[in-house]
């Protein structure tokens, strides 16, 4: 896969905003508050796009609604990335219609959170150009957001490799039960790959597809949406019998949200328990990072960027620019 990166931004650079997937009409307050806190915390403007607010039953418009805004957004000269706005289910509607060498001849920073794994997953494959999972649009309605803002300013802004830290304010914005700390190794070991992954769900349903992305000796990153350890545990079984964790040369698991509620039975195993139990037959190195996933600040994770993990110190560092 020959790798392309996508121009780093300036200050009051122009983003685009579109919704390939669950509808916001809904959260238009919450989503316009969010508006305000991302420009004045980023220093970056934004424009929505026009079906931003549209509303097809449970997606943000029809398919050719959200297919048009997302493609407009990327032919705008003016536009120098473009953020998804929200999550949902129905990203995938996408895919067969997506003009692939549009994308590839305007390369642009497109990121987003959740579903928006199904998108950057089959562009990063597709294409080469590094995509970025992390960013919740919506968690900047109410919420400073330091640490993810200063990740944008690293990853888009400046575009140097970087090493990344546990966020010391870290907290899950939502309030819900969790025993997650800090950064934990779950089994010992250093390794360094090119960067894939996402949503356990949205990443997994593509395998198999020819939107699929999975790089060899790559490090694999995972993040859970409210799946308790059984289906976690059966998520990880998935990537095993496909052959994918026959491939990789690590495991970064994010933030597993609700992975820890007591009403489950089963949830008391302990996620890093839940993960060796399933992986007993590898060898490559494990570490938990809460800064990948939902209701949490995330850094912006670059898909097909070279990155290096070292589980036993608990260090990662994207080990080259993903924007130029």
């Amino acid at each position: 896969m020959q790798i392309i990166k996508p121009p780093k931004l300036h200050t009051e650079d122009i983003i685009g905003i579109c919704c390939p997937s669950g509808t916001i009409e809904h959260k238009k307050e919450l989503f316009e508050r969010a508006i305000k806190g991302f420009e004045n915390a980023s220093g970056l403007k934004t424009v929505i796009a026009p079906n931003a607010y549209a509303k097809h039953y449970y997606s943000a418009g029809t398919m050719q609604e959200r297919l048009d805004d997302f493609h407009g957004l990327i032919a705008d000269p003016t536009i120098k990335a473009i953020i998804f706005g929200a999550g949902g289910d129905t990203a995938s509607d996408l895919l067969p219609h997506l003009d692939y060498d549009l994308i590839k001849n305007n390369p642009k920073i497109i990121t987003g959170i959740s579903d928006a794994t199904t998108l950057l997953t089959a562009i990063t494959a597709k294409t080469g150009l590094i995509t970025f999972l992390g960013l919740e649009f919506l968690d900047f309605a109410d919420n400073a957001m330091n640490y993810t803002v200063q990740s944008i300013q690293q990853s888009w802004l400046s575009g140097t490799p970087h090493e990344l830290f546990p966020n010391p304010a870290w907290k899950e914005l939502q309030n819900n039960y969790t025993t997650y700390k800090t950064w934990q190794t779950i089994r010992e070991g250093t390794s360094s790959g090119q960067l894939f992954g996402g949503n356990s769900e949205s990443y997994i349903q593509l395998l198999d597809t020819p939107y699929e992305l999975v790089i060899p000796n790559g490090i694999l990153f995972l993040e859970t949406y409210k799946l308790p350890k059984k289906q976690i545990h059966k998520a990880l079984m998935q990537l095993q019998i496909r052959g994918v964790l026959d491939q990789i040369a690590g495991l970064v698991v994010g933030y597993c949200l609700e992975s820890d509620k007591p009403d489950i039975v089963g949830n008391e195993q302990l996620i890093a328990e839940t993960i060796l139990e399933v992986t007993k037959e590898y060898s490559f190195p494990i570490m938990q990072i809460g800064e990948i996933g939902h209701y949490v600040e995330n850094f912006m994770q670059p898909l097909g960027a070279h990155v290096k993990m070292d589980a036993t110190n608990l260090r990662f560092e994207i080990t080259e620019p993903a924007t130029i």
